[in-house]
């Protein structure tokens, strides 16, 4: 059975540029025709087996992109996007305006709208979940997205966000969808990252957008081994 590089992306949680960058590494059984890599089902279970790695493989019927709310985190990071030293006023609204501007997949003629969203999900609850971060997202979903995504800002400066811990917030991630199932897996998948204090440690120092989807990789993968 072969095996397309979008079902071993779902399979193992991690992104195409991940996978792709094992295979220049030579790290995994690979073939390749013109520009279309493929893999064959019982060389991968032989290589997860000899990596300790917990690996399903179920193609799906579409044999499109990974599956309609199961995009990894990863992938929807790629998509929204990091952004850095971002300089905002010293109130919650300031931020959020701030970073939205920044983000550029969300098409301009609705950023107002956005930012409108977010500021009224911050006034009635907080999403500074602690330690430094917070994770902005809309209360219903944006149609005029594609796909969703997430969007990671570091601020310049530290800005009191009321979170949780009150300490003042210098990472944000915004999850950002076209519909609703989207937003419950994309958090799901940041929060387990956020659990991991490495990995709040290393957000201190604003990656960029390539090391913290290595990261974000790392982490999965480690959790099917």
């Amino acid at each position: 059975m072969e095996i397309l590089i979008s079902e071993l992306c779902k399979s193992l949680g991690v992104s195409r540029t991940t996978i792709e960058r094992w295979i220049r590494q030579g790290k995994l059984p690979v073939s390749q025709k013109g520009s279309t890599y493929g893999f064959h089902a019982r060389d991968l279970k032989n290589w997860a087996a000899k990596n300790h790695i917990s690996l399903t493989l179920e193609p799906r019927p579409d044999q499109g992109s990974e599956t309609e709310d199961e995009v990894s985190l990863s992938t929807a990071l790629e998509t929204g996007g990091v952004y850095h030293n971002i300089d905002t006023g010293p109130d919650v609204p300031s931020v959020i305006n701030a970073c939205v501007e920044r983000i550029k997949a969300v098409p301009d003629d609705f950023k107002p709208d956005l930012v409108q969203q977010l500021v009224t999900r911050e006034e009635a609850l907080s999403t500074g979940v602690g330690g430094g971060i917070a994770i902005p997202h809309p209360r219903t979903p944006l149609g005029y997205l594609e796909q969703p995504m997430v969007a990671a800002c570091f601020l310049k400066t530290p800005v009191d966000y009321h979170a949780l811990d009150n300490q003042p917030v210098s990472a944000l991630f915004f999850i950002l969808f076209p519909e609703l199932k989207f937003h419950l897996h994309l958090l799901s998948s940041l929060s387990f990252c956020l659990r991991n204090r490495r990995f709040s440690e290393f957000l201190k120092t604003c990656p960029e957008q390539s090391e913290l989807i290595e990261e974000i990789d790392a982490l999965h993968l480690a959790q099917k081994m």
